[in-house]
């Protein structure tokens, strides 16, 4: 079966064609990209008003972090009790704290944060690291096909859980230290179950400024086979720009795109497929992300 939904205007204009039964990104025809549901997510980015509320800057963090996720509790915080929650410490002051965060069994994939005693959380990824690192592809929700979370939210969550304040209380925004002028960005997912491939159209129109535009590809094996190496495929236009042969218990790559591989104001063809014969096994995921600036 075939979904398919659109983006007009200002925003991204968004084609998702699914072919299995899961994770399908679509927008609803005439709205803007923060009203994307499914597999499809929009997060707008504002600037966090840190010197306003703070006796000290964090201005560090305009110099290493990229992607983050930040939020005030309405409180003080017991630096000594968020230290607990950190797997390492990487900076102490006497006003915040930064350190890494379990979010995954590769300590590779450890999210920053960053913890102001007056109130102050962001959990963020270090600058030149791809937007697309914050999607966990173990954090699907298989029975209602949507990504449930990503990890920056996990992050969070465990630090404001040790806090005693529940996560759902909290209104969070989204920030791209990277790219201050950047106001949206954007992550679209598509999956494939066994053998055969699986795609979404996607353009980007021409009066977006956009700043990156990253990639993740994914492929599990669902029940422990090890008989032969699996095979994914990652295209654009039909041209392969990332391929998996593995016999792993999944696999997880990311990079970036050139301007040339997914050009603004043309029709691009984004798809994960496998050839590999025991095709029932095996769990295949291929995501874009963006950061652009919406007029």
């Amino acid at each position: 079966m075939n979904t398919k939904s659109t983006a007009l205007g200002l925003s991204l204009l968004l084609i998702a064609v699914l072919m299995t039964s899961i994770l399908v990104a679509y927008i609803h025809q005439n709205e803007r990209l923060n009203t994307i549901v499914e597999k499809g997510r929009s997060y707008s980015l504002v600037h966090p008003v840190f010197a306003e509320s703070m006796a000290t800057t964090p201005t560090f963090l305009d110099e290493e972090a990229g992607i983050s996720l930040y939020v005030n509790i309405g409180r003080s915080i017991d630096l000594a009790v968020a230290k607990t929650v950190f797997r390492a410490l990487e900076k102490e002051t006497t006003d915040y704290i930064v350190g890494s965060v379990n979010v995954s069994l590769s300590e590779n994939e450890d999210v920053h944060c960053f913890v102001h005693k007056e109130g102050w959380i962001v959990t963020y990824y270090g600058k030149g690291e791809p937007l697309s690192k914050i999607v966990d592809w173990n954090l699907w929700s298989q029975s209602t096909s949507k990504l449930t979370k990503n990890k920056l939210q996990v992050g969070l969550e465990k630090m404001t859980y040790i806090l005693g304040v529940p996560p759902s209380s909290l209104s969070v925004s989204y920030y791209h230290f990277q790219y201050p002028n950047a106001n949206k960005c954007m992550i679209i997912l598509e999956t494939l179950v066994g053998k055969g491939e699986d795609s979404f159209n996607v353009t980007i129109p021409n009066d977006l400024t956009v700043y990156e535009r990253s990639w993740s590809h994914y492929a599990e094996c669902t029940s422990g086979y090890w008989g032969a190496d699996f095979h994914s495929y990652f295209k654009i236009d039909g041209n392969t720009i990332e391929s998996i042969s593995d016999r792993r218990d999944s696999v997880t790559e990311r990079g970036t795109l050139i301007v040339a591989q997914l050009i603004q104001g043309a029709a691009h063809i984004v798809s994960v497929s496998s050839d590999f014969s025991e095709s029932d096994l095996f769990l295949y995921g291929v995501c874009i992300g963006l950061v652009y600036q919406e007029p």
